[in-house]
């Protein structure tokens, strides 16, 4: 058995030599050949020619003995013409058979060109290929050879609730453009050489190699928790309805799949978390969702999960809480009701300040509204900031030992918070530069936006710095 460091190498061979012939394509070419990988499927959205039939031959070419299946679906196509003729010799014997050499189900790789034009007499076996790799024969299930299917579109399907579940099927997705630099499209107008071979070619023996090795890549409990904390602030991004990211278990499931597979041709036993950025082209339903979903996968990564924006609220508020010196109105009406969750899943409303202390003896967390769903909830140092920045609620604060209890319990959670971020930013910082240059399935702007994200938490930890040591101070004194 040839050794997985041979084969990370094969594929950085591969695919340096598809982005030396594919202008701008670097993105596409990793997403295809990871998606082959882990025997997944890959979507191209964007406008005719931008060689999205043109590279998915060649990728299906860099795999030695693959048979590669293209068709332009239309309203007007016949299940005959995707999944082959019926067997006239069956029909002699009242048998329902079709010779499916050469069509879909017998190929390796397939590209479906206007995928959403299928139509329902194609829709249904077409789910079933795409999601279990096996086809209804008659009577028989068969289980086909498909490594990966590429569509096309060059728009987004309907709300239509079959084609929601078709589009579901393709768990890569790249919007694919236009050239943009200058200098791109000189090279792709004059260049005299448009041929290509791939510079290595892979084996189906190879890709399932990958496939075995990937059963014993585990996940770090820290990628994990990000990954869940990932999938929380996208289902309760605020935001316009084009912002709120749906994702259904099934696409989450894969998505582990996914990373332990780009982990073990990347030729590590764990998914370290520069994986995450991966989920950039595996999360969004709209093209207009690309940039928030990367933006916000770099952040976990750079911080660990931490939100640094309540970490700064929390520090700031419990600060307040301690070093303020006016009474209290125990009975002051919250502006908006406040739920309460403890551990074993008990529920209170409250609605003003003085149940909200008495709540606080314990640790809970609360909630604007009573449906909890994934969101992770707000400790009460924070739920305080937020009802005075947002609500102008500001009781006053009279000496109390419940109070000072509760600031010291906040205290502790914010300061385990805090080194859990000092130790992500700035004592992990070249442990993670390591990974994200060793990783073959990022690209050079992929890595270059992911480090200038971390240098600018590394020149905010000053200040949050100084605030926490003055939260030490307070809370000794």
């Amino acid at each position: 058995m040839e050794p997985i460091t041979h084969l990370k190498e094969e594929i950085q061979i591969l695919c340096a030599g598809f982005s030396s012939h594919f202008i701008e394509r670097d993105e596409e070419i990793r997403g295809a050949i990871l998606a082959i990988l882990s025997n997944e499927n890959i979507l191209y959205l964007g406008p005719p020619g931008t060689a999205k039939t043109y590279l998915a031959q060649n990728i299906c070419n860099s795999i030695k003995g693959a048979e590669f299946f293209s068709y332009l679906l239309t309203r007007f196509t016949t299940p005959e013409e995707i999944f082959g003729p019926l067997s006239l010799q069956s029909l002699e014997r009242d048998e329902f058979r079709r010779k499916t050499e050469g069509c879909l189900p017998s190929s390796h790789i397939a590209f479906l060109d206007e995928i959403f034009k299928a139509n329902s007499s194609i829709l249904n076996s077409l789910l079933t290929i795409l999601n279990e790799r096996r086809f209804h024969n008659g009577t028989d299930i068969i289980n086909t050879p498909l490594l990966t299917v590429f569509g096309a579109s060059n728009e987004l399907p309907e709300e239509d609730e079959n084609l929601e579940a078709l589009y579901d099927r393709f768990l890569f997705r790249y919007d694919v453009r236009y050239i943009q630099s200058p200098d791109n499209v000189r090279t792709l107008l004059f260049c005299t050489d448009t041929s290509f071979n791939p510079p290595v070619t892979l084996t189906t023996d190879k890709v399932a190699q990958i496939r075995n090795q990937a059963r014993s890549v585990s996940i770090p409990e820290e990628v994990q928790n990000s990954i869940l904390s990932l999938k929380r602030q996208l289902e309760h991004q605020d935001g316009e309805d084009d912002e709120n990211v749906r994702v259904s278990d099934r696409r989450w499931k894969k998505i582990t799949g996914v990373l332990k597979v780009a982990a073990a041709a990347n030729g590590t036993k764990t998914v370290d978390r520069t994986m995450l950025l991966l989920l950039q082209h595996l999360l969004w339903d709209l093209p207009e969702q690309k940039d928030l979903i990367r933006s916000i996968i770099i952040e976990h990564m750079v911080t660990g999960g931490t939100d640094t924006k309540r970490l700064e609220v929390g520090i700031r508020q419990v600060h307040r809480m301690l070093t303020q010196e006016d009474g209290i109105h125990e009975n002051a009406r919250l502006p908006v009701p406040v739920f309460a969750h403890d551990s074993d899943g008990n529920k209170q409303k409250i609605i003003s300040f003085g149940e909200l202390i008495a709540a606080s003896k314990e640790k809970k967390y609360y909630y604007f509204s009573i449906e909890t769903s994934f969101s992770t909830g707000y400790p009460f140092s924070q739920i305080m900031g937020i009802l005075e920045s947002e609500y102008q609620f500001s009781p006053k604060r009279y000496q109390a030992s419940e109070i000072r209890e509760i600031c010291e319990a906040e205290y502790a959670n914010l300061m385990e918070e805090y080194q859990k971020f000092v130790n992500t930013v700035r004592d992990d910082s070249n442990l993670l530069k390591q990974n994200l240059e060793s990783n073959i399935w990022l690209t050079c702007s992929d890595i270059d936006e992911v480090l200038s994200v971390r240098q600018n938490y590394l020149a905010r930890l000053p200040l949050l710095e100084e605030n926490m040591n003055a939260l030490s101070v307070a809370i000794r004194s």
